[in-house]
């Protein structure tokens, strides 16, 4: 049985794919943006392979083949389809190879596909009418990028996730992550004051207040988690009450790496 997947026109030739699995408290989006006059298109990230395949698929449907490919972080959920687009320029975080590796060893049933593009803090792409940005912000993982699309919209990996109901998805600190760092690129979106975030876990963000609360409401939590040291509990940490909130397991792992970062 495929897994559900609502498409929607986030922008003229920008597309979100949107891959909701019942047995899973979170979406999982795939963003592609279009070239109509060549006829190709740049997919920033790949999820699953089996979503990569649909993905392609449709855009064949309409005479567009992937060219370019973005991978914001090498966490499974995020580049396991990059096989997919093999034969396309994959671009990712210079910082990449740990994840890479652990990639390889957490799901070694996928082939990933390694960047022959590196992208740094600041490095800005042209494709078709859009440009964009690409920002270095490590925090749930060293090799993380945010990318703003024409100065207004800003993919945000996994700083900010919710579930597909709707409530906030906890923070998550993985491997090689940092709790300040994580604050520190949180706290850059507020500076880069972009009227809407692409959110690979939850859709779309829109309006600057909103988006400013739902950054504020993250930074509360790594903050009372690092300032207490890990001592208090998890609804102590928390800005609203707990039952707005999912995934209140990555607590404990946050626990293990703020172990390592103090």
């Amino acid at each position: 049985m495929q897994v559900p997947l609502n498409i929607s026109e986030i922008k003229p030739d920008a597309l979100q794919y949107e891959f909701t699995d019942h047995e899973e408290s979170t979406a999982v989006s795939i963003y592609v943006f279009i070239d109509r006059m060549r006829g190709k298109a740049l997919i920033l990230d790949t999820a699953y392979p089996e979503y990569s395949f649909r993905v392609k698929e449709d855009l064949a449907t309409m005479g567009i083949e992937p060219e370019k490919v973005v991978i914001s972080h090498y966490h499974p959920d995020h580049c396991s389809g990059s096989a997919v687009f093999q034969g396309c320029d994959i671009y990712a975080g210079e910082f990449y190879e740990n994840n890479f590796f652990n990639s390889q060893r957490w799901a070694p049933q996928y082939k990933l596909i390694s960047p022959n593009h590196l992208i740094k803090d600041g490095m800005v792409m042209t494709f078709g009418s859009f440009q964009f940005s690409f920002i270095h912000a490590p925090g749930h993982c060293e090799c993380m990028l945010m990318t703003l699309v024409d100065h207004q919209m800003l993919h945000t990996a996994d700083l900010v996730m919710f579930t597909r109901d709707k409530k906030i998805c906890l923070p998550y600190v993985a491997l090689g992550g940092s709790f300040k760092e994580h604050i520190n690129s949180l706290e850059r979106i507020k500076t880069i004051n972009p009227i809407a975030l692409l959110l690979p876990h939850g859709g779309m963000i829109s309006g600057v207040e909103n988006i400013v609360e739902q950054v504020d409401d993250r930074i509360y939590y790594l903050k009372r988690v690092l300032g207490s040291t890990g001592t208090l509990p998890v609804a102590a940490c928390l800005k609203k009450d707990i039952s707005n909130y999912s995934n209140i397991q990555f607590h404990d792992n946050n626990l293990v790496q703020l172990s390592v970062e103090i």
